[in-house]
């Protein structure tokens, strides 16, 4: 549990209050709220008040949003944003990735460490350092507390939103909870200060550079987002509305990489980027188009091992397995130490049944990564598949234990120890998984019956006791 210094006040927090209390206080100003009563002055939110509003965000935008729900897409984002994290040291929040389907230029971060970044600004990318660039700024505006420091009709401030939860307790927020889309949208629509965005832009580049980003990658995106601006000035993407660009940013940016010198550069090979644009785009039914591209550039250029890599992931998700196989073999000859090109053969040879294929290609992969927990996953599935549950089980721990805010390896972990009849473990994981994701009434349900398995006095009994005590607290 997070403490936050200086604590006024702790609020119950209620349904859909957050959200509730944006209406009134529109970004775009659209809306005037009545009279109101006075509100006392509850001072600057603390760091359990920002963890609280992002819990109820989280929520509420389940309902309104469409997320891409794809392992690779899930892990693409937590990495870059995790790698981002262990460069600044220790944090006061679980930051929390999440892409929304939606074919916008947009991005923005919620107090409390969740950020959302849309599809369509995944595909407008052209590496994976443009993405680290727009992940570090949501991250400083998170981590430098900008909402509650905003001003103005163009903001929404966190402690407004921290006084409105007293007319939500009075009953005046009731009015308010019919319009959550409304509050959605209002959300989208902070816009911060020049002197916020400047900072953000600042330390972002500074942080993401010291994750072994390239920085330039920052200024590429500012760019292209200038251009956007200049090529487009009725129909301007959501993403310039809140983070207006302007000259002075753009020189800023650049005055910041002079000053950052020459960095150290990690980049992966291929670039993931485009494994993930290929998933946005195939969920979006554009698959014969994406794979006829590819069949286009592998003519033109049969000797890249990249190029039939992606081909064949292209025709792997379309379901043309043999296809597939025979690209992906291609590629692996022309780079075995590939570790993501030997997951994409471990999870095709899984599902074509080639299981004495599949785990020595998933062994390849470890070897040259051994702390990614999508591997695990995929062979705790081939594991699945033969039938060998304990060592799944074995395999989705890992996978927990590597990415333990992913709500995907304790779901399974509980799925499988269920099957191996031990049910206090299943019942503690499904557990986790329904905290991960919010769900605090079945994550309780879960939690309770896996008491009465384990026993109280247990180790696992009293961590679960624990877990319990925290959701109760939090849900009076």
């Amino acid at each position: 549990m997070i403490h936050g210094a200086g604590k006024l006040r702790r609020w119950p927090i209620s349904g859909a209050w957050f959200l509730s209390v944006l209406i009134v206080i529109n970004g775009c100003s659209s809306f005037v709220p009545p009279s109101l009563p006075s509100l006392p002055s509850l001072g600057p939110p603390t760091e359990d008040d920002e963890v609280r509003i992002s819990r109820e965000f989280r929520r509420e935008a389940k309902k309104q949003f469409k997320f891409v729900n794809n392992p690779e897409v899930e892990r693409y984002m937590d990495r870059i944003g995790q790698r981002i994290l262990s460069a600044m040291g220790p944090q006061p929040f679980d930051y929390r990735f999440f892409v929304v389907e939606d074919s916008q230029l947009n991005a923005f971060a919620v107090p409390g460490g969740t950020i959302y970044m849309y599809s369509g600004l995944i595909e407008r990318a052209k590496s994976t350092d443009e993405i680290a660039g727009v992940l570090g700024h949501e991250i400083t505006h998170i981590k430098g507390h900008h909402m509650a420091r905003s001003s103005g009709p163009d903001a929404i401030s966190v402690l407004s939103l921290l006084s409105m939860v007293l007319l939500a307790r009075s009953g005046s927020g009731a009015q308010a909870a019919g319009a959550v889309g409304q509050a959605v949208s209002a959300t989208r629509q902070i816009a911060y200060s020049r002197q916020l965005e400047m900072e953000a832009d600042t330390l972002g580049v500074r942080y993401m550079a010291a994750a072994g980003y390239d920085p330039k990658g920052s200024l590429g995106f500012l760019k292209t987002l200038d251009q956007e601006r200049a090529l487009n000035p009725v129909d301007v993407p959501p993403y310039l509305m809140t983070h207006p660009i302007s000259q002075e940013r753009v020189a800023n940016m650049e005055q910041v990489l002079r000053s950052l010198g020459k960095t150290e550069v990690r980049s992966e090979q291929p670039d993931p980027l485009k494994k993930v644009q290929i998933i946005i785009r195939m969920e979006r039914h554009d698959g014969d188009v994406v794979v006829g591209e590819y069949e286009k550039l592998v003519r033109q250029n049969p000797q890249s091992a990249e190029l039939l890599q992606l081909l064949g992931f292209a025709q792997q998700l379309k379901g043309q397995l043999a296809e597939a196989q025979k690209n992906y073999e291609k590629a692996q000859q022309l780079n075995p130490n590939n570790a993501g090109l030997q997951r994409d053969l471990g999870r095709l040879y899984t599902q074509l049944g080639n299981t004495a294929s599949a785990g020595p290609a998933f062994d390849r992969a470890l070897a040259l990564e051994p702390k990614e927990a999508l591997t695990y996953l995929y062979l705790g599935e081939l594991f699945e598949k033969q039938g060998d549950l304990r060592s799944a089980a074995g395999a989705y721990l890992n996978a927990n234990n590597f990415s333990p805010l992913w709500d995907k390896p304790p779901y399974r972990l509980g799925v499988v120890y269920g099957k191996l009849n031990r049910l206090g473990d299943a019942y503690y994981y499904l557990g986790r998984s329904f905290l991960l994701q919010d769900e605090d009434q079945k994550a309780i349900a879960d939690f309770e019956r896996a008491l009465k398995l384990v026993g109280e006095n247990s180790p696992r009994g009293q961590l679960i006791k624990e877990e319990l005590t925290t959701l109760r607290a939090r849900r009076r």
